[in-house]
């Protein structure tokens, strides 16, 4: 893989808490890091649950191992380039030496 095919910026989101002034928490996406990534569309599909149909997009990121290091399962990612969030299902490791692959679902 040639570094210069990390063309794509995503925004790690991390779920954090906040304690509010009555005694309970309050839930925000704060931005744990921006790295850069080689994007591939990995399939889409329809699925129809309860009646509704909806649109499931699937990609593969492929990102530096050291930053892949820093990614916990339950971030968030977003594309700068895309609207939409993706939830991780896989982060896989590693495809070459110093790469790993994240494969990630478009939450609707």
């Amino acid at each position: 893989m040639n570094i210069g095919k990390l063309d794509t910026r995503v925004l790690v989101k991390r779920l954090t808490k906040t304690a509010d002034t009555y005694g309970g928490f309050t839930s925000t996406q704060a931005t744990a890091s921006t790295i850069w990534a080689h994007k591939k569309d990995a399939k889409g599909d329809f699925k129809t649950e309860n009646g509704k149909r909806s649109r499931y997009d699937e990609i593969e990121l492929i990102i530096r191992k050291k930053t892949a290091d820093t990614i916990q399962d339950t971030d968030l990612l977003k594309l700068e380039s895309e609207a939409g969030t993706y939830r991780i299902n896989s982060i896989v490791d590693p495809v070459q030496k110093y790469f790993t692959k994240i494969i990630a679902t478009k939450i609707k």
